[in-house]
């Protein structure tokens, strides 16, 4: 019985913290292309952040996208967005950098942080190229 549980422990063990998961986001891809029309209708105000390092941002990213901070660099955005109360949407590829990058913000004070998940689950068009918004 003993040995039956701690094969079972080492599993969920496995399973926690080896087995990639969907992580945490917020909103879905379909939410964030409407949010982003309705932004440029002037019913929306947020800013989208792409939370990738600069050359992923140059493969590819969400048309609209305002500025490019790394995940590990987001505490600098204090330097370009002073009001905590300002609506941050993020991404990443797959999530896991935009929700760590969203726990940051949290910490730093910002109230209206939204995680949207990664680009690699976007189905409409891509950007390619380097933003004129990139913030090392």
């Amino acid at each position: 019985m003993r040995e039956t549980f701690f094969y079972l422990m080492i599993i969920l063990l496995f399973f926690i913290f080896f087995i990639p998961r969907s992580f945490s986001k917020d909103i879905t891809v379909d939410e964030l292309k409407r949010l982003l029309e309705e932004r440029k209708n002037g019913k929306e105000k947020f800013i989208l952040i792409d939370v990738r390092t600069e050359e992923e941002h140059k493969e590819g990213h969400i048309p609209g996208t305002d500025l490019n901070i790394p995940h590990d660099k987001i505490e600098d955005i204090n330097n370009i967005v002073r009001d905590k109360q300002t609506k941050l949407i993020l991404y990443c590829r797959s999530g896991r950098r935009s929700e760590i990058a969203k726990e940051t913000l949290k910490k730093l004070g910002y109230k209206n942080v939204i995680n949207a998940g990664g680009i690699k689950d976007w189905k409409y068009e891509i950007q390619k190229g380097k933003s004129n918004n990139f913030l090392r």
